[in-house]
């Protein structure tokens, strides 16, 4: 039986911290560690992370300086002494099986990365996402299983989609990257052009809680922008050195997809990336609704990111 390490970054999260735990350490599969990060959290997590910890022996604590959550993540995987790493954001949980279903199909062959599906929570209102291109227990390749994911746009980037194998991160030396935002989409790329080999898990293993006022639903600020393109400038780079044409040309297609929707979401315009003009996302754009998307945004970016918002509000 392999040794899952569950990994819990926790900032100012106090209101959501109890379900999280709870839901890890009810889990049915037995052989796993808990290891809660407290990235240095100004309210009462510290306490609870300690009060907790004497309720189960499987449960680490590490107290650290406020890092983000990169750092907590990074310093998590260092500690962890599992065979596979989940990593699971505090104001969230995941359901009672989901490290047994997800460790079910490790059994078969070396597997360094087990995706499954999630659902996505918000204001009570329930979306299951999942990847409708993909057969369950089918071992892929990295190229197959992204091309596949693209063709539906279900190539998604959190974080806590996956289970790890913790060798196969180490060795490609997939840590987080420090003090960014939008740090599952800078890994996104990284981890994939790694090449591990993939098993996709159809279950929605993880409940993934959207709040108002969280990082990722706050507004713009300059270091957002600067960020965000700072990113997708390092995606090009990395794509422009894939040999395998059709491979290169479907990475192009999302890089495109994703600036779009970053530009909408944090509300900026044009092409700031130099090689990145419109005539290259007309070029690569994934079909023609999102050949559409880029013309809209190109000619007439306001009022498209004011549509495309009011259509998602």
């Amino acid at each position: 039986m392999k040794k899952i390490s569950i990994i819990v970054p926790i900032y100012k999260v106090e209101k959501y911290l109890e379900r999280c735990v709870k839901s890890l350490i009810n889990q049915t599969y037995a052989n796993i560690e808990i290891i809660l990060v407290d990235d240095g959290s100004p309210d009462n997590c510290p306490k609870i992370c300690d009060e907790i910890s004497k309720i189960d022996s499987r449960i680490k604590v590490i107290h650290k300086e406020n890092g983000g959550l990169s750092d907590a993540r990074n310093c998590g995987l260092l500690k962890a002494s599992g065979d596979y790493v989940l990593f699971v954001d505090s104001d969230d949980y995941i359901e009672l099986d989901a490290c047994e279903r997800l460790s079910d199909v490790i059994k078969q062959s070396p597997i360094d990365l087990v995706i499954g599906e999630y659902k996505e929570i918000r204001n009570n209102e329930i979306t299951i996402k999942k990847h409708s291109n993909l057969s369950e227990n089918k071992v892929y390749d990295a190229r197959d299983y992204v091309i596949s994911s693209i063709k539906c746009d279900e190539w998604y980037a959190p974080a806590w989609l996956n289970l790890y194998r913790r060798e196969f991160l180490i060795k490609n030396n997939l840590y987080y990257k420090v003090g960014i935002y939008y740090e599952d989409i800078e890994m996104l790329p990284r981890l994939f052009l790694a090449n591990p080999k993939i098993i996709y898990v159809e279950y929605p293993f993880y409940n993934y809680v959207i709040r108002q006022n969280s990082i990722m639903t706050s507004g713009k600020t300059l270091e957002k922008v600067q960020m965000s393109l700072d990113i997708y400038k390092e995606w090009l780079k990395l794509f422009s050195n894939i040999n395998d044409e059709l491979y290169r040309k479907y990475l192009y297609g999302i890089l495109i997809k994703y600036y779009i929707a970053t530009a909408r979401q944090i509300k900026f315009s044009g092409w700031k990336i130099k090689e990145m003009n419109f005539c290259f996302a007309l070029k690569y754009s994934l079909n023609y609704r999102e050949k559409l998307k880029v013309i809209m945004y190109n000619f007439f970016p306001k009022q498209y990111i004011k549509i495309a918002n009011k259509r998602r509000s």
